[in-house]
């Protein structure tokens, strides 16, 4: 596996983004393609395949919804905390009495900078108030994290 970075960090799951929702995109495109080629003709027809359309909008909306929702949640959670204990483990303090605030995209963001570079960064992103995507454009050494959902 090569190193990650910037341009390599996003993480895809092959059998949603790949299968599941091409082909549930095609099925939609197919179902509303039978709507508008049928509306003047047959309202039967047209309303099955309004339904098989609606249908389709709803599984992969809450497919999305579902997939992602608990996954992600659970995943911020421990990361907030891993971060805790990485900032303990390198300070001795804790990250709750130190003077920095940071918001839970910051810390994700935060979470790629080894830890040589990892105090220096959080103090510019402290001090400029960076956004993630900032902050990820400054780490000089990427830390993987190999291990998200």
């Amino acid at each position: 596996m090569s190193h990650q970075n910037l341009k390599n960090h996003r993480k895809y799951y092959p059998l949603h983004h790949f299968i599941f929702y091409p082909v549930s995109l095609v099925l939609l495109i197919v179902s509303l393609f039978q709507v508008f080629k049928n509306i003047n003709h047959n309202s039967s027809f047209v309303m099955i395949w309004s339904v098989i359309s609606a249908v389709v909008v709803l599984m992969i909306v809450l497919s999305f919804m579902l997939r992602q929702h608990y996954a992600l949640g659970l995943q911020d959670r421990i990361i907030i905390n891993e971060f805790k204990f990485r900032y303990f483990a390198l300070t001795g303090n804790r990250l709750e009495n130190s003077t920095y605030q940071f918001s839970d995209a910051q810390i994700f963001a935060l979470r790629f900078a080894e830890d040589e570079d990892l105090m220096e960064l959080m103090h510019q992103t402290a001090q400029n108030d960076w956004s993630s995507s900032t902050i990820k454009q400054n780490i000089k050494n990427w830390k993987a994290d190999d291990k998200r959902i």
